[in-house]
């Protein structure tokens, strides 16, 4: 059936935008989250457009926007992230996908200087590809074994076992992260409350080299401090009192995930704050951290030496009208899985 793509209204479209979120991302998509993330955003209120069918003037579809403040070599530049792409069960069709992912890219295309940047799936990533869309990096999930269980439970039944094997393995292991911990000279602790003026300081002193996202500390104590769903924990590195990076992570029962490593190109800095939070997953009995990673990210060639092994990847799109022109920014680009939003 012929549907018609239009933009949202985010105070007037509300109810039913929020009830298609909740049917095709699930409940969590819509509530607090809505708020925050098409709302509250630092950056910019999120753009989003729906598809209706004509007969019914039923919504059926929906794509969205997330802008971001870029920073590309230290010049302020648009962005957005592109995500909440969705289509109800029965209405879904390539025709139907092409047309609403479209009106998304063609509002960055039409912007002066703006980037947009997406982690596709591999079903979203073949939609793109019909856009004549092709991804431009790769976002590699590097992950770290810091207990034994639950792959002993895949070869051994018997749970009392399971344990026995486990204690030697988990010893192995944490006696392997002992080498590293020696800090160099840097202080790492858990940092509480929120980020001050020292954060948007460190964002300005290191975002010369990159095309990042602009982590200030208002946009910090957003994305990672106030997520509705997920509960963020940051470390800090310093010299003395001087801030110079920081690592967030967060964790689930039995996993934890780092979604942020940011600072003075150091090895030995990241070193110590990875070394930081194994520590401190160890402490708390977590079985694997995780940390996708730009395949192009500097620090990608110490994951080998701090014990991490490459998992699945995804492909990564960065699309706009600088690059249709043939104009790319020039400098290495820096995203970390914190720079995505679904």
């Amino acid at each position: 059936m012929p549907e018609i793509i239009r933009p949202v209204d985010l105070e007037e479209d509300r109810p039913v935008l929020t009830e298609l979120l909740s049917r095709n991302l699930g409940p969590n998509a819509a509530g607090p989250r809505f708020d925050w993330l098409y709302l509250q955003n630092p950056h910019g209120s999120a753009r989003a457009w729906v598809a209706i069918e004509e007969s019914s003037g039923r919504i059926t579809g929906a794509a969205a926007l997330f802008p971001r403040k870029l920073s590309i070599g230290g010049t302020p530049q648009l962005g957005y992230v592109l995500g909440d792409f969705c289509i109800d069960r029965r209405y879904r069709s390539l025709g139907l996908a092409l047309k609403l992912q479209r009106a998304s890219l063609e509002h960055v295309r039409s912007t002066s200087s703006a980037l947009g940047c997406d982690f596709p799936s591999e079903r979203m990533m073949a939609i793109y590809r019909r856009l004549q869309v092709a991804p431009t990096g790769e976002l590699v999930r590097w992950a770290k074994p810091l207990r034994g269980e639950r792959m002993i439970r895949k070869l051994v039944k018997s749970a009392r076992w399971t344990e026995k094997l486990a204690t030697p393995v988990n010893k192995l292991l944490e006696w392997k992260d002992r080498k590293f911990r020696s800090n160099w000279g840097w202080l790492i602790a858990e940092h509480r409350g929120e980020c001050g003026e020292e954060f948007t300081e460190l964002m300005s002193r290191v975002s010369s080299g990159y095309t990042c996202v602009e982590r200030s500390a208002e946009y910090l104590n957003w994305r990672y401090l106030s997520h509705p769903l997920v509960r963020h924990r940051m470390l800090t590195a310093r010299h003395g009192n001087e801030l110079l990076g920081y690592l967030v992570f967060s964790e689930t029962s039995e996993d934890a995930r780092i979604v942020d490593l940011f600072g003075l190109p150091s090895a030995a800095m990241w070193t110590s704050l990875v070394c930081g939070v194994t520590t401190l997953l160890h402490v708390r009995g977590i079985t694997t951290v995780s940390f996708p990673a730009l395949a192009t990210n500097p620090w990608t060639g110490l994951l080998k030496k701090w014990g991490f092994f490459p998992r699945e990847g995804r492909p990564v799109v960065i699309c706009g009208h600088t690059l249709a022109c043939g104009k790319h920014p020039g400098h290495d680009w820096f995203l970390t899985d914190g720079d995505r939003e679904s």
